[in-house]
């Protein structure tokens, strides 16, 4: 079969561009193994304010508006519902916190995102003061995953099975990988780049993060709730609660230390009985700068790779999948902050 691209990864960032390339009548096959994935664990909430300064993350309406776009077309694909418009209260600690969000509310740079009005929450008793971040929500992520392998399986583009090296061979001109040949190959396998022969350099800091699910009937809480954990409310009393980040662990296994740290973190900021009914891990492959590896590799121009979209990679990869598109087909540039060439003199071991 010839195919123009062949995708290493059945992610969120392996979906991302393969729907991106579908959409642009695009040729191409997805491996996708059943390994242990990030995106099958992730909450899959988006914030784009970084609260220590309480200013817009990097090109925060920019992503906000590729999110818009590309998640409702997926949904109206698929026919299935994924994205869920809800407010985040951040709970602020002080007087002096309170102070700062409402002069930064005041600004420019960040009114679209930070609510002018303060309010306040019952937490065990006692007020909090929280201020409402806008534009926020949630991707029902492992659902997204899920669906669209099966669209493009059904549609003969993905194939369930991993992906041998051995068996890849390539040269200048074309991409041979069992009875595929291609033009171009593009790796998308998250945290598992670290066996990647061609992409294993790169100085990824993959961090392990645990999430509860709990059931309370008495939680009452509506909104995303943020202070050093989340609270996502899923309906019918049930929650998200998460997460920790944990740099040396890399094991898939829940852990009990992260559950401890969960449990103790959500009691501060919630007061009622619940039932933990579910616990799971990921590893997100994150990157030592907090940036994307999008780009071709120094030696091989035909070989790309589409990674490290870490902890916010739902926000994220909408915006930076279709840029990459364009890349690929000649009608743009990767943002520098995002391209892999910022590697290459420090990280390429052939220098």
């Amino acid at each position: 079969m010839d195919k123009k691209y062949i995708i290493v990864g059945g992610g969120l960032a392996g979906m991302l561009v393969a729907w991106e390339l579908w959409q642009r009548n695009e040729s191409f096959i997805v491996y996708a193994d059943q390994a242990p994935a990030s995106s099958n664990v992730a909450a899959g909430t988006w914030n784009p304010v970084a609260f220590r300064q309480m200013i817009p993350t990097w090109r925060a309406q920019e992503m906000i508006e590729a999110m818009l776009d590309v998640y409702p077309q997926v949904e109206k694909e698929l026919g299935v519902d994924l994205l869920s418009m809800i407010e985040v209260e951040k709970i602020l600690a002080n007087e002096q916190e309170e102070k700062f969000w409402m002069e930064k509310a005041k600004t420019d740079i960040s009114k679209d995102f930070l609510g002018d009005q303060l309010q306040t929450i019952k937490v065990k008793g006692e007020d909090k003061t929280v201020g409402i971040v806008k534009q926020t929500g949630r991707l029902n992520l492992p659902l997204y995953v899920k669906k669209l392998n099966a669209f493009f399986h059904e549609k003969g583009m993905l194939l369930y099975e991993k992906f041998d090296f051995n068996n890849l061979q390539y040269s200048f001109e074309k991409i041979k990988y069992k009875n595929i040949s291609a033009q171009r190959i593009i790796f998308a396998e998250g945290t598992y780049c670290d066996q990647n022969p061609f992409f294993n350099w790169l100085p990824f800091k993959s961090v392990k993060g645990d999430v509860l699910t709990i059931k309370s009937n008495d939680l009452n809480v509506s909104k995303i709730r943020k202070k050093n954990i989340f609270i996502l409310p899923l309906g019918e009393g049930i929650y998200k609660v998460g997460a920790t980040y944990d740099w040396n662990d890399k094991s898939w296994e829940p852990s009990e230390k992260g559950k401890n740290e969960i449990i103790e973190k959500f009691e501060k900021i919630s007061d009622c009985n619940y039932e933990i009914i579910g616990h799971e891990a990921g590893i997100r492959p994150a990157s030592h700068d907090r940036r994307a590896f999008i780009g071709a590799h120094p030696k091989h121009e035909n070989l790309f790779i589409f990674n490290g979209l870490g902890a916010k990679g739902v926000f994220l990869g909408p915006l930076l999948s279709k840029e990459f598109c364009d890349f690929l087909s000649g009608k743009g540039e990767i943002h520098p902050e995002v391209s892999v060439i910022r590697c290459f003199k420090k990280y390429y071991p052939e220098g």
